[in-house]
Protein backbone atom coordinates (compact mmCIF):
# COMPACT_ATOMS: atom_id res chain seq x y z
CA UNK A 1 0.00 0.00 0.00
CA UNK A 2 1.39 3.45 -0.88
CA UNK A 3 2.06 5.79 1.79
CA UNK A 4 0.10 8.62 0.57
CA UNK A 5 -2.99 5.71 0.59
CA UNK A 6 -2.14 4.80 4.19
CA UNK A 7 -1.91 8.33 5.29
CA UNK A 8 -4.89 9.27 4.46
CA UNK A 9 -6.77 6.35 5.53
CA UNK A 10 -5.27 6.75 8.64
CA UNK A 11 -6.59 10.46 8.67
CA UNK A 12 -10.14 9.61 8.05
CA UNK A 13 -10.08 7.17 10.68
CA UNK A 14 -8.20 9.00 13.54
CA UNK A 15 -12.25 11.76 12.43
CA UNK A 16 -14.49 8.41 12.39
CA UNK A 17 -13.01 7.34 16.06
CA UNK A 18 -12.90 10.76 17.77
CA UNK A 19 -16.26 12.79 16.13
CA UNK A 20 -17.05 14.25 19.19
CA UNK A 21 -13.66 16.29 19.42
CA UNK A 22 -13.60 16.91 15.60
CA UNK A 23 -16.54 18.12 15.97
CA UNK A 24 -16.20 20.68 19.12
CA UNK A 25 -13.12 21.95 16.99
CA UNK A 26 -14.96 22.44 13.72
CA UNK A 27 -17.26 23.98 15.45
CA UNK A 28 -15.38 26.59 17.27
CA UNK A 29 -13.26 27.11 13.78
CA UNK A 30 -16.80 27.54 11.99
CA UNK A 31 -17.84 30.06 14.39
CA UNK A 32 -14.55 32.15 14.27
CA UNK A 33 -14.36 31.87 10.59
CA UNK A 34 -18.07 33.10 10.50
CA UNK A 35 -17.56 36.49 12.71
CA UNK A 36 -14.22 37.56 11.37
CA UNK A 37 -15.25 36.82 7.69
CA UNK A 38 -18.84 39.00 7.88
CA UNK A 39 -16.74 41.77 10.17
CA UNK A 40 -14.25 41.73 7.70
CA UNK A 41 -16.78 42.26 4.24
CA UNK A 42 -18.16 44.79 6.59
CA UNK A 43 -15.28 46.56 7.08
CA UNK A 44 -14.12 47.04 3.64
CA UNK A 45 -17.97 48.37 2.81
CA UNK A 46 -17.90 50.26 5.95
CA UNK A 47 -16.06 53.69 4.34
CA UNK A 48 -18.74 53.61 1.65
CA UNK A 49 -21.54 53.10 3.91
CA UNK A 50 -20.86 55.06 6.57
CA UNK A 51 -19.56 57.66 3.66
CA UNK A 52 -23.58 58.00 2.47
CA UNK A 53 -25.12 57.81 5.74
CA UNK A 54 -22.94 61.04 6.92
CA UNK A 55 -24.07 62.82 3.39
CA UNK A 56 -27.58 62.92 4.96
CA UNK A 57 -25.46 65.70 7.24
CA UNK A 58 -25.00 67.79 4.28
CA UNK A 59 -21.92 69.13 2.40
CA UNK A 60 -18.22 67.87 3.83
CA UNK A 61 -16.29 70.80 1.62
CA UNK A 62 -16.22 74.03 0.44
CA UNK A 63 -14.95 76.35 -1.95
CA UNK A 64 -14.29 80.15 -1.53
CA UNK A 65 -11.53 83.15 -3.04
CA UNK A 66 -8.06 82.26 -0.88
CA UNK A 67 -7.76 85.63 1.86
CA UNK A 68 -5.27 86.54 -0.19
CA UNK A 69 -6.81 86.78 -3.56
CA UNK A 70 -7.97 90.38 -4.74
CA UNK A 71 -11.51 88.93 -6.56
CA UNK A 72 -13.71 87.98 -3.69
CA UNK A 73 -15.93 85.74 -6.58
CA UNK A 74 -14.68 82.92 -8.89
CA UNK A 75 -16.45 81.57 -12.17
CA UNK A 76 -19.42 79.37 -11.75
CA UNK A 77 -17.80 76.97 -14.25
CA UNK A 78 -14.59 76.33 -11.26
CA UNK A 79 -17.29 74.51 -9.38
CA UNK A 80 -18.66 72.22 -12.24
CA UNK A 81 -13.89 71.77 -12.87
CA UNK A 82 -13.57 71.01 -9.68
CA UNK A 83 -17.06 68.39 -8.96
CA UNK A 84 -15.02 66.62 -12.00
CA UNK A 85 -11.78 65.95 -10.20
CA UNK A 86 -13.96 63.53 -7.98
CA UNK A 87 -15.26 60.02 -9.25
CA UNK A 88 -18.12 60.38 -9.96
CA UNK A 89 -19.51 57.69 -7.97
CA UNK A 90 -18.64 59.31 -4.85
CA UNK A 91 -19.85 62.74 -5.92
CA UNK A 92 -23.03 63.11 -4.00
CA UNK A 93 -23.72 66.93 -5.28
CA UNK A 94 -22.50 70.31 -5.46
CA UNK A 95 -23.75 74.01 -5.78
CA UNK A 96 -22.43 77.41 -6.61
CA UNK A 97 -23.76 79.90 -3.96
CA UNK A 98 -23.80 83.40 -4.54
CA UNK A 99 -24.08 85.96 -1.21
CA UNK A 100 -25.33 89.57 -1.51
CA UNK A 101 -27.08 91.92 0.72
CA UNK A 102 -30.84 93.52 -0.39
CA UNK A 103 -33.45 96.37 0.84
CA UNK A 104 -36.90 95.32 0.87
CA UNK A 105 -38.45 98.52 1.73
CA UNK A 106 -35.63 99.77 4.94
CA UNK A 107 -35.18 96.41 6.04
CA UNK A 108 -31.62 94.99 5.12
CA UNK A 109 -31.74 91.54 4.34
CA UNK A 110 -28.88 88.64 3.30
CA UNK A 111 -30.10 86.72 -0.26
CA UNK A 112 -28.22 83.21 -1.19
CA UNK A 113 -28.24 82.89 -4.86
CA UNK A 114 -27.94 78.71 -4.95
CA UNK A 115 -28.99 76.02 -7.38
CA UNK A 116 -32.42 74.59 -5.53
CA UNK A 117 -32.28 71.15 -7.38
CA UNK A 118 -29.18 70.59 -5.38
CA UNK A 119 -30.88 71.58 -1.93
CA UNK A 120 -31.71 67.73 -1.44
CA UNK A 121 -28.25 66.56 -1.84
CA UNK A 122 -26.34 69.26 -0.05
CA UNK A 123 -28.45 70.57 2.64
CA UNK A 124 -30.92 67.59 2.94
CA UNK A 125 -31.42 68.11 6.76
CA UNK A 126 -33.28 71.17 5.70
CA UNK A 127 -37.44 71.14 6.26
CA UNK A 128 -38.87 72.34 2.91
CA UNK A 129 -42.43 73.84 3.25
CA UNK A 130 -44.03 74.94 0.22
CA UNK A 131 -42.83 74.64 -3.71
CA UNK A 132 -39.22 74.84 -5.08
CA UNK A 133 -38.36 75.04 -8.78
CA UNK A 134 -35.76 72.88 -9.61
CA UNK A 135 -35.62 74.12 -13.10
CA UNK A 136 -32.01 76.42 -13.33
CA UNK A 137 -33.92 78.59 -15.44
CA UNK A 138 -36.45 79.24 -13.53
CA UNK A 139 -36.84 83.13 -12.43
CA UNK A 140 -38.89 84.77 -9.76
CA UNK A 141 -39.22 82.56 -6.85
CA UNK A 142 -37.45 82.90 -3.47
CA UNK A 143 -37.89 80.28 -0.42
CA UNK A 144 -37.46 81.90 3.17
CA UNK A 145 -35.86 81.22 6.34
CA UNK A 146 -38.37 80.23 8.48
CA UNK A 147 -37.74 82.69 11.24
CA UNK A 148 -37.36 85.71 8.98
CA UNK A 149 -40.85 84.25 7.61
CA UNK A 150 -42.40 84.87 11.13
CA UNK A 151 -40.71 87.70 11.81
CA UNK A 152 -42.01 89.94 8.51
CA UNK A 153 -45.33 88.22 8.53
CA UNK A 154 -43.99 86.63 4.72
CA UNK A 155 -46.16 83.93 3.28
CA UNK A 156 -46.57 82.09 0.47
CA UNK A 157 -47.65 84.08 -2.55
CA UNK A 158 -45.95 87.24 -0.91
CA UNK A 159 -44.15 89.40 -3.57
CA UNK A 160 -40.79 90.53 -2.39
CA UNK A 161 -39.38 93.49 -4.04
CA UNK A 162 -35.52 92.86 -3.81
CA UNK A 163 -33.13 96.04 -4.34
CA UNK A 164 -29.53 95.18 -4.43
CA UNK A 165 -27.55 97.84 -1.78
CA UNK A 166 -24.79 98.54 -3.84
CA UNK A 167 -26.06 99.03 -7.22
CA UNK A 168 -29.83 99.87 -6.62
CA UNK A 169 -30.95 96.86 -9.31
CA UNK A 170 -34.52 95.65 -8.65
CA UNK A 171 -36.53 92.39 -8.78
CA UNK A 172 -39.91 91.28 -7.86
CA UNK A 173 -39.50 87.93 -6.47
CA UNK A 174 -42.73 85.55 -5.06
CA UNK A 175 -42.04 83.49 -1.90
CA UNK A 176 -42.92 79.43 -2.85
CA UNK A 177 -41.90 78.15 0.44
CA UNK A 178 -40.25 78.26 3.49
CA UNK A 179 -36.89 76.30 4.99
CA UNK A 180 -36.17 75.50 8.29
CA UNK A 181 -32.34 74.27 9.50
CA UNK A 182 -31.77 75.63 12.67
CA UNK A 183 -29.21 77.67 11.26
CA UNK A 184 -28.47 80.88 9.61
CA UNK A 185 -29.99 79.91 6.88
CA UNK A 186 -33.52 80.27 8.58
CA UNK A 187 -33.11 84.04 8.63
CA UNK A 188 -32.08 84.50 5.00
CA UNK A 189 -33.76 84.42 1.53
CA UNK A 190 -32.83 81.70 -1.26
CA UNK A 191 -33.11 82.63 -4.85
CA UNK A 192 -32.36 80.63 -8.12
CA UNK A 193 -28.31 81.29 -8.80
CA UNK A 194 -29.10 83.37 -11.84
CA UNK A 195 -31.50 85.94 -10.43
CA UNK A 196 -29.05 86.23 -7.91
CA UNK A 197 -26.30 86.85 -10.54
CA UNK A 198 -28.21 89.08 -12.81
CA UNK A 199 -29.45 90.97 -9.40
CA UNK A 200 -25.90 91.62 -8.69
CA UNK A 201 -24.31 92.07 -11.57
CA UNK A 202 -22.08 88.88 -11.70
CA UNK A 203 -23.42 86.94 -14.12
CA UNK A 204 -21.52 83.29 -14.12
CA UNK A 205 -19.70 84.37 -10.94
CA UNK A 206 -20.26 82.91 -7.25
CA UNK A 207 -18.08 83.42 -3.86
CA UNK A 208 -19.04 80.00 -2.22
CA UNK A 209 -19.23 76.77 -3.35
CA UNK A 210 -20.63 73.36 -1.78
CA UNK A 211 -19.53 70.03 -2.34
CA UNK A 212 -21.18 66.38 -0.83
CA UNK A 213 -18.60 64.08 -0.90
CA UNK A 214 -18.40 60.28 -0.38
CA UNK A 215 -15.37 58.20 0.45
CA UNK A 216 -11.85 58.62 1.83
CA UNK A 217 -9.06 61.24 0.90
CA UNK A 218 -10.35 64.49 1.13
CA UNK A 219 -8.00 66.56 2.62
CA UNK A 220 -5.40 64.72 0.38
CA UNK A 221 -8.06 65.97 -2.59
CA UNK A 222 -8.40 69.11 -1.33
CA UNK A 223 -4.60 70.10 -0.83
CA UNK A 224 -4.23 69.10 -4.71
CA UNK A 225 -7.00 71.62 -5.98
CA UNK A 226 -5.23 74.35 -4.12
CA UNK A 227 -2.23 73.48 -5.85
CA UNK A 228 -4.01 73.62 -9.22
CA UNK A 229 -6.04 76.61 -8.25
CA UNK A 230 -4.19 79.23 -6.18
CA UNK A 231 -6.36 81.57 -5.78
CA UNK A 232 -9.11 79.28 -4.46
CA UNK A 233 -9.33 77.26 -1.16
CA UNK A 234 -10.98 74.08 -1.01
CA UNK A 235 -10.82 72.70 2.61
CA UNK A 236 -12.80 70.20 4.59
CA UNK A 237 -15.73 71.27 6.60
CA UNK A 238 -14.26 69.85 9.84
CA UNK A 239 -17.32 69.77 11.36
CA UNK A 240 -18.83 67.26 9.50
CA UNK A 241 -15.53 65.61 7.78
CA UNK A 242 -13.37 65.72 11.84
CA UNK A 243 -17.27 63.61 13.16
CA UNK A 244 -16.93 60.81 9.99
CA UNK A 245 -12.96 60.59 10.31
CA UNK A 246 -13.58 59.70 14.26
CA UNK A 247 -16.69 57.55 13.63
CA UNK A 248 -14.67 55.63 11.08
CA UNK A 249 -11.49 55.19 13.20
CA UNK A 250 -13.86 54.11 16.20
CA UNK A 251 -15.03 51.14 13.90
CA UNK A 252 -12.32 50.35 12.62
CA UNK A 253 -10.57 49.92 16.23
CA UNK A 254 -13.97 47.99 17.05
CA UNK A 255 -13.23 45.53 14.60
CA UNK A 256 -9.81 44.79 15.13
CA UNK A 257 -10.40 44.23 18.76
CA UNK A 258 -13.44 42.04 17.99
CA UNK A 259 -11.54 40.16 15.70
CA UNK A 260 -8.41 39.58 18.08
CA UNK A 261 -10.57 38.21 20.67
CA UNK A 262 -12.65 35.90 18.50
CA UNK A 263 -9.08 34.46 17.03
CA UNK A 264 -7.83 33.72 20.76
CA UNK A 265 -10.76 32.31 21.57
CA UNK A 266 -10.63 29.85 18.67
CA UNK A 267 -6.97 29.67 19.22
CA UNK A 268 -7.60 28.31 22.90
CA UNK A 269 -11.12 25.78 21.91
CA UNK A 270 -8.86 24.17 19.03
CA UNK A 271 -5.37 24.11 21.65
CA UNK A 272 -8.11 22.53 24.17
CA UNK A 273 -9.35 19.91 21.96
CA UNK A 274 -6.32 18.74 20.39
CA UNK A 275 -4.41 18.36 23.84
CA UNK A 276 -7.38 16.04 24.61
CA UNK A 277 -7.21 13.87 22.16
CA UNK A 278 -3.26 13.60 22.44
CA UNK A 279 -4.07 12.38 25.49
CA UNK A 280 -6.72 10.28 24.51
CA UNK A 281 -3.76 8.93 22.07
CA UNK A 282 -0.81 8.75 24.36
CA UNK A 283 -1.02 4.26 23.84
CA UNK A 284 -1.54 4.68 20.00
CA UNK A 285 1.25 7.54 19.75
CA UNK A 286 3.29 5.14 21.73
CA UNK A 287 2.67 2.09 20.05
CA UNK A 288 3.36 4.12 16.78
CA UNK A 289 6.81 5.38 17.69
CA UNK A 290 7.78 1.54 18.78
CA UNK A 291 6.81 0.54 15.02
CA UNK A 292 9.18 3.08 13.59
CA UNK A 293 7.17 6.37 13.14
CA UNK A 294 9.17 8.93 13.23
CA UNK A 295 8.28 12.42 15.31
CA UNK A 296 8.20 14.58 12.23
CA UNK A 297 5.75 11.99 10.50
CA UNK A 298 3.71 12.36 13.75
CA UNK A 299 3.70 15.93 13.95
CA UNK A 300 2.76 15.68 10.37
CA UNK A 301 -0.27 13.61 11.25
CA UNK A 302 -1.26 15.99 13.56
CA UNK A 303 -1.08 19.21 11.94
CA UNK A 304 -2.72 17.50 8.87
CA UNK A 305 -5.88 16.69 11.00
CA UNK A 306 -5.76 20.51 12.09
CA UNK A 307 -5.20 21.70 8.83
CA UNK A 308 -8.27 19.17 7.33
CA UNK A 309 -10.25 21.08 10.25
CA UNK A 310 -9.14 24.43 9.67
CA UNK A 311 -10.23 24.35 5.60
CA UNK A 312 -13.35 22.92 6.24
CA UNK A 313 -14.45 25.15 9.07
CA UNK A 314 -13.57 27.98 6.58
CA UNK A 315 -15.29 26.34 3.97
CA UNK A 316 -18.38 26.41 6.18
CA UNK A 317 -17.50 30.00 8.17
CA UNK A 318 -17.03 31.37 5.09
CA UNK A 319 -20.59 30.69 3.86
CA UNK A 320 -22.48 32.21 7.55
CA UNK A 321 -19.99 34.91 7.42
CA UNK A 322 -21.40 35.97 4.49
CA UNK A 323 -24.96 36.01 5.61
CA UNK A 324 -23.73 37.75 8.90
CA UNK A 325 -22.33 40.44 6.88
CA UNK A 326 -26.20 41.25 5.38
CA UNK A 327 -27.78 40.73 8.41
CA UNK A 328 -25.38 43.18 10.19
CA UNK A 329 -25.98 45.65 6.45
CA UNK A 330 -29.24 45.59 6.76
CA UNK A 331 -30.20 46.39 10.54
CA UNK A 332 -27.39 48.79 10.50
CA UNK A 333 -27.00 50.56 6.84
CA UNK A 334 -30.40 49.21 5.24
CA UNK A 335 -28.50 48.31 2.51
CA UNK A 336 -26.69 44.86 1.39
CA UNK A 337 -23.09 44.02 2.04
CA UNK A 338 -21.00 43.25 -0.88
CA UNK A 339 -19.36 39.94 -1.32
CA UNK A 340 -15.34 40.57 -1.15
CA UNK A 341 -13.46 37.78 -2.50
CA UNK A 342 -9.99 39.35 -0.85
CA UNK A 343 -11.71 37.90 2.31
CA UNK A 344 -11.64 34.37 1.07
CA UNK A 345 -7.97 33.72 0.93
CA UNK A 346 -7.10 36.22 4.33
CA UNK A 347 -9.42 33.64 6.38
CA UNK A 348 -8.32 30.58 4.75
CA UNK A 349 -4.69 31.70 6.06
CA UNK A 350 -6.28 32.59 9.33
CA UNK A 351 -7.93 29.92 9.58
CA UNK A 352 -4.56 28.09 9.10
CA UNK A 353 -2.43 29.52 11.51
CA UNK A 354 -4.77 29.39 14.28
CA UNK A 355 -4.78 25.68 13.74
CA UNK A 356 -0.93 25.32 13.41
CA UNK A 357 -0.51 27.22 16.44
CA UNK A 358 -3.30 25.87 18.58
CA UNK A 359 -1.32 22.43 17.61
CA UNK A 360 2.12 23.36 18.65
CA UNK A 361 1.45 22.42 22.26
CA UNK A 362 0.17 19.01 21.50
CA UNK A 363 2.67 18.31 19.01
CA UNK A 364 5.20 19.21 22.37
CA UNK A 365 3.48 16.47 23.95
CA UNK A 366 3.18 13.88 20.97
CA UNK A 367 7.40 14.28 20.72
CA UNK A 368 7.49 14.05 24.56
CA UNK A 369 5.96 9.92 24.78
CA UNK A 370 8.15 7.53 25.52
CA UNK A 371 6.75 4.47 24.34
CA UNK A 372 8.54 2.49 27.10
CA UNK A 373 6.65 4.28 29.75
CA UNK A 374 3.26 4.42 28.31
CA UNK A 375 2.84 1.09 26.90
CA UNK A 376 4.95 -0.21 30.73
CA UNK A 377 2.47 -3.37 31.62
CA UNK A 378 0.96 -3.69 28.07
Amino acid sequence: MRKSTMFIRMLISSFQLRKSRMLIALFAIIVGTAVISGLLSVYYDINIKMGMEFRSYGANLILTPTSESQNKVFSESTTQEIAGIFPQQDVVGYTSNLYGLVKINTRRLVVVGTWFDQIPKITPYWEVTGTMDTDRNASGTVLVGKDLAEKLGYKIGTVLPLQDEVSGNEQKVTVTGTISSGGTEDNQIFINLADAQKLFHQEGQANAAYFSIAGEGLDAAASAVNLNYPQMELSPIKQISGSETVMLDKISSLVYIVVIIILLSTLLCVATTMMTMVMERKQEIALKKVLGAQNKALALEFLSEAGVLALAGTLAGLVFGYFLAQVIGESVFHSSISFRWAVIPLVTVTALLVAGLASLIPLRSVIGIEPAVVLKGE
